[in-house]
């Protein structure tokens, strides 16, 4: 009979180890779902958590969905096209910064003040489509939708006192 060393063992249990540490974190984040999630609507909207074009508790009538649907659909479309132009205006840049010889100043001042109209028209882009939004509420619906942003406002407030303000510094700095 042979003596089994703990050496021996190390490689085999680190190995069943990191066969089974994917399915310990899938069954995790299973579970977590069903814990608390991040309140929806970041602060003023942050990205990955958009605001709904409609507060909550404004119910839309079938015909207003049906507009709201073909508000987007168009915006959509009509940023999708901007996006295109602007990436082409980048790809332009990037060409430009990256030729061997001298940078041509004038080329690259004149694709900025694209970029920049580009930027105003997608400003202008969205606009319109929260004017759009605004007239196919009716007035009740509307005064709805400010109150219940109100108060989520007021609670995003409270729950700012609450957890007080993110220390500074590094994060190498935290604790």
């Amino acid at each position: 009979m042979t003596i089994l060393r703990p050496a021996v063992f190390l490689p085999v249990i680190a190995a069943l180890g990191l066969m089974g540490t994917p399915l310990l974190a899938s069954a995790q984040a299973h579970h977590a779902s069903d814990w608390v999630q991040p309140p929806p609507g970041g602060p003023r909207g942050a990205p990955g958590h958009m605001m709904p074009p409609v507060p909550p508790g404004v119910t839309l009538t079938a015909a207003q969905k049906t507009k709201l649907k073909a508000i987007f659909e168009k915006a959509h479309q009509d940023e999708r096209a901007l996006r295109l132009e602007g990436r082409a205006i980048e790809d332009k840049i990037h060409d430009a910064l990256s030729v061997v010889g001298d940078l041509d100043h004038a080329t690259l001042t004149d694709l900025s003040g694209q970029e920049n109209t580009l930027k105003a028209k997608v400003s202008a882009l969205h606009l319109e489509t929260m004017e759009q939004l605004h007239d196919l509420l009716t007035p009740a619906q509307r005064q709805q939708g400010k109150e219940t942003m109100d108060k989520l406002k007021a609670l995003h407030e409270q729950m700012k006192a609450l957890m007080g303000h993110p220390p500074e510094g590094e994060p190498d700095d935290m604790p």
